[in-house]
């Protein structure tokens, strides 16, 4: 049952968001927004992997979208793929589709040779493709899948080999794609993407990014709400106060990171490991960890460090993640690997230098 009174909260709460304007986030359009006659496209890159294979769950999610009420000259366009076997709407697992959801009713406007969604040319072709047939003032885009942090990714497509997106990968597909704007905002319906690191990256495509750094409930987002809402300029806040009433009997939490106010997190965070490699491995000892990514927030308050995200971080929980800041950050201490990866790979070169400094060694011990 749906918790209106979590929902009336949520609404109150969320307006107050700095950065807003008339309650909505400060989305800025296109300058070229005068020649597009749509106001808004959503793409939805959907991965269906083992969670529709066994679980309908991306079926499901179509289903949702069917039934809403689609506002006047906005698209919601996806692309299926990375199943073995679908459960409804008639998609095929051999090949992958591009459909647009119309009068309420999934529309197959493509099918294309099947390829991994884990690959990085797979992603940048749907993206060039919806974005030249359908431009619109605003676009937004969802990975919708399986999620496994910064160091595995996203789109884990269990037709070739269970094979990640990276976040590498994801970068690259939207640096070499032909879109010239920036996002609405990029969302990852999936576990564990709600981290400091792939911040860093999706800032470069958008001011706003909607992830969980946590497990998502089965389910996942409310899409039938979401697709009422595109265009209105209340989409990520129709995300956030949907995930929570349908889920307010479950474990779950999810944000919107305001990407525009990143340097005050990265400042935060740099307090953080400033404090020193003693001081900061007893926090990692004592903090709310995922594995081997650590709540931010939770992390600061162990170090006596004073924030304020604010402005930055808009997050709904139930339970005790209401403790939770809402974005977390890696520490693969442990697991030479995995350390190594992430040396790599992070984009935050000052934490690369503490790690290296301070842990390279003992992880490769």
């Amino acid at each position: 049952m749906k918790n209106k009174l979590i929902f009336i909260a949520l609404s109150v709460i969320l307006t107050v968001f700095s950065g807003c304007k008339n309650g909505n986030l400060n989305i800025t359009e296109s300058t070229d927004a005068a020649i597009f006659v749509d106001d808004y496209t959503l793409l939805i890159y959907m991965c269906g992997s083992s969670l529709e294979s066994k679980n309908g769950a991306a079926s499901d999610d179509i289903s949702e979208l069917l039934s809403a009420e689609i506002p006047h000259n906005v698209n919601v366009v996806l692309e299926t793929g990375g199943s073995q076997s679908w459960k409804k709407h008639g998609i095929s697992a051999d090949k992958l589709q591009r459909y647009k959801i119309s009068d309420n009713k999934p529309e197959l406007l493509a099918e294309i040779k099947l390829s991994s969604m884990g690959d990085t040319s797979t992603l940048r072709e749907f993206i060039d493709w919806g974005t030249e047939k359908f431009p619109a003032k605003r676009t937004a885009l969802i990975l919708w899948d399986h999620g496994g942090g910064f160091l595995k990714g996203i789109c884990k497509d269990e037709i070739f080999d269970n094979d990640w997106l990276t976040v590498d990968e994801f970068d690259e597909a939207l640096k070499t794609c032909s879109f010239p704007y920036r996002f609405d905002f990029i969302g990852f319906d999936s576990c564990f993407m709600a981290n400091y690191e792939t911040a860093l990256v999706v800032s470069k495509y958008t001011d706003y990014m909607v992830a969980s750094e946590e497990t998502e409930p089965t389910g996942g987002w409310d899409y039938k709400s979401i697709a009422n809402s595109l265009g209105s300029g209340d989409e990520v806040y129709t995300i956030l106060n949907s995930f929570s009433e349908e889920h307010s009997k479950e474990k779950f939490t999810l944000s919107v990171i305001n990407l525009t106010r990143l340097d005050k997190i990265k400042s935060v965070f740099k307090s953080c490991f400033d404090k020193g490699k003693t001081k900061f491995e007893k926090a990692i000892n004592s903090s709310y960890s995922i594995g081997e990514y650590y709540d931010m927030g939770v992390f600061a308050r162990r170090l006596g460090i004073d924030f304020d995200f604010s402005d930055c971080i808009r997050v709904v929980a139930s339970g005790t993640m209401r403790d939770l800041s809402g974005i977390s950050f890696c520490f693969p201490d442990g697991d030479s690997k995995a350390m190594s990866d992430y040396l790599e790979k992070c984009p935050d070169d000052e934490y690369t230098l503490f790690l290296r400094n301070n842990f390279l060694e003992i992880s490769l011990s």
